[in-house]
């Protein structure tokens, strides 16, 4: 289904939508159930917290079917290549297990920083795409998003701050158990999605 003009305004302006619907409750039992399997593995992809909780699971679209079937689902990735007129690429994918009450905290931050430093990403053109398939409540630690923050470009990195780091020495965010995605583009300008 495509998106609306008013929804494509509400996206320039705040910089993130919010399509609730965009999968049914059986399809979204199906990843649930999928991602406890995937946690119960000792794959390597699989970061754990310190008490053993699984956090993240990179990369399930390589070694998870329906993983790999919502990565490529056209209500994911239609209503973004109409925002960026173009086809995307997956630039990153992981599922977030971010266990109730149990667990280092996700520090706030700007994903682009980590992806300019990282990988490389030469400008902010990228989208996270992400299917909550748990209730979120702010009870359960949803995820917070900057309203506009997307017409600021790239924030400075506060130094000053010690974060909580994983395997790879970056920080991430994710709230509840969650599947993401980031797509990208080469022309248009980042900002997030929530489907």
């Amino acid at each position: 289904m495509p998106l609306t003009a008013q929804q494509l305004r509400q996206f320039a302006e705040e910089g993130y939508l919010f399509l609730p619907g965009c999968f049914s409750e059986e399809e979204v039992a199906i990843l649930r159930d999928e991602a406890e399997q995937i946690y119960a593995t000792n794959r390597q992809e699989v970061w754990r917290e310190k008490t053993g909780a699984p956090r993240t699971a990179f990369a399930a679209h390589t070694y998870n079917e329906a993983f790999r079937l919502l990565g490529h689902h056209p209500r994911l990735i239609r209503p973004v290549e109409q925002v960026f007129g173009e086809r995307l690429y997956m630039h990153q994918y992981k599922i977030n297990a971010k266990a109730a009450f149990e667990g280092d905290v996700w520090q706030w931050h700007q994903d682009y920083g980590t992806w300019a430093r990282d990988d490389g990403m030469p400008e902010p053109r990228a989208m996270n795409i992400a299917v909550f398939m748990d209730e979120v409540l702010p009870i359960n630690g949803p995820l917070m998003l900057v309203p506009r923050s997307h017409k600021q470009g790239a924030c400075r990195r506060d130094t000053t701050r010690r974060r909580p780091l994983t395997r790879s020495g970056r920080s991430t965010t994710r709230p509840s158990l969650g599947s993401s995605t980031r797509a990208a583009s080469s022309r248009r300008p980042a900002s997030r999605a929530r489907c």
